[in-house]
């Protein structure tokens, strides 16, 4: 978590606000709103010292033990990466079908516009059948590497199903998260959350090769990127610091645009916030349902173009004032650190899982809006509860027994939740433990 939440502040609004100022060349050519550049540099201070306090006290209580219940198994991860593959099949033919996802990002919405999935009012169907199923494939590969990386496979044959497993879930996110035509935050969400499966982050010389690689793509792949998005975007495509004057950083002008939004229209108290919560819920039958902030601020300064991003500390100043970046930001910071002392577990963990999907697509949820980037990854995040926590699934014979049980040491041979050593059905896992 503060690793990715570090590295993206420090390329995004770090450097690149920096070189906007001191040449006066901001993304946007709009009107001039200089009076509000220090405010915009003080909430974003406020925000990261908030952040680093909350993330550096530390967190009491934690148990790294795993239940049968919370625990990583193949079985689940073959059951999850099953249902991605079901509701590919389904839903690619009605979204455009499988060619459009290696045209352009522009082809795969006029093919979705063209079926119909896309209105000013309601979205709710295309959540369901494109949000759905690429925020499943994401969950099924980050899953099926855990899988890899804590050895949960029980013999030759569990490995052999792994292996087909993570074979179908690779597959999947090439179809739904390749560069072509996801989104960028998508795709490179992806891909920073198959590294952070692999990677054993606790150790000081992976992390520090983990950073800079993020630093660098960041930097470099990440304006690339828009190589893929049309023809006009390729043309206009602007390479080495020339970029960071490009609206791909339009974090800090945002920021000064969400200022300016607040002291014309005011606070908006959380109504940008609970839409993004409940995303799921229609405009059919909430009609004032908020539209995500980015737009509404994009809107308000007269921008041609509204589908912009909002900083998270940008959109949590319109919603609660200076006072709420504070306190958003430090309970933030504590969750940060929260989740990375869950590292401390057995990798094949709901916890673990959790905290590696979460910081992978934390970068979406800085760059904002939450209205934009909160059903991709509220999906991820649900689909994973759900396809670890909501079942102690059923023992197939190809995971192996676990090693402790709520952070208890269990005696090698000694019968365990839903197994017998061997794979079979057996005792509860507290008769097993006392």
């Amino acid at each position: 978590m503060a690793v990715t939440f570090w590295a993206f502040l420090v390329i995004w609004v770090g450097i690149a606000p920096l070189m906007q100022i001191r040449d006066r060349r901001l993304p946007w050519p709009d009107l001039p709103l200089d009076h509000h550049y220090v405010s915009a540099q003080v909430i974003l201070l406020f925000a990261v010292v908030a952040f680093w306090v909350g993330s550096t006290r530390r967190v009491r209580g934690i148990r790294p033990g795993v239940s049968p219940r919370t625990r990583l198994t193949v079985e689940k991860t073959v059951v999850v990466t099953g249902l991605a593959a079901v509701l590919a099949v389904v839903c690619l033919p009605m979204t455009g079908g499988l060619g459009v996802r290696f045209q352009s990002r522009d082809d795969l919405q006029a093919a979705i516009a063209a079926a119909g999935l896309k209105s000013q009012r309601d979205l709710s169907m295309l959540g369901l059948l494109n949000t759905l199923p690429a925020a499943l494939c994401s969950v099924a590969l980050v899953l099926c590497l855990l899988c890899w990386r804590g050895r949960t496979y029980a013999d030759g044959r569990g490995r052999r199903t792994l292996l087909a497993t993570t074979s179908v879930a690779l597959v999947l996110n090439v179809i739904y998260s390749n560069p072509l035509s996801a989104n960028r935050f998508a795709a490179f969400g992806v891909l920073l959350a198959v590294g952070l499966a692999i990677v054993r982050i606790e150790r000081q010389w992976w992390r520090s090769l983990f950073s800079v690689g993020m630093l660098c793509g960041l930097a470099v792949i990440y304006p690339l990127a828009n190589l893929f998005r049309n023809e006009r975007s390729r043309k206009d495509l602007r390479l080495g610091l020339d970029a960071y004057y490009t609206w791909d950083f339009d974090g800090f002008q945002q920021t000064v645009n969400a200022i300016h939004h607040a002291g014309v229209h005011g606070h908006t108290w959380g109504h940008h916030f609970v839409s993004a919560l409940f995303f799921w819920i229609p405009r059919s039958i909430w009609e004032g349902k908020a539209i995500p902030a980015g737009n509404a601020v994009a809107a308000s300064r007269g921008y041609e173009f509204q589908n912009l991003a909002l900083p998270f500390w940008a959109e949590t100043y319109l919603e609660f004032s200076f006072v709420g970046v504070v306190v958003v930001f430090f309970f933030y910071g504590r969750l940060a650190r929260w989740l990375d002392q869950t590292l401390t577990g057995p990798p094949a963990s709901l916890a673990v899982a959790f905290t590696v999907v979460f910081a992978a697509f934390q970068i979406g949820l800085l760059r904002g809006p939450l209205g934009a980037q909160i059903p991709f990854v509220g999906a991820a995040l649900v689909v994973l509860v759900i396809g670890i926590a909501a079942w102690q699934g059923p023992q197939w014979g190809v995971s192996r027994p676990p090693t402790s049980v709520n952070g208890r040491s269990i005696p090698p041979g000694a019968p365990v939740a839903g197994t017998d050593g061997e794979g079979g059905p057996r005792l509860k896992a507290a008769e097993a433990v006392e």
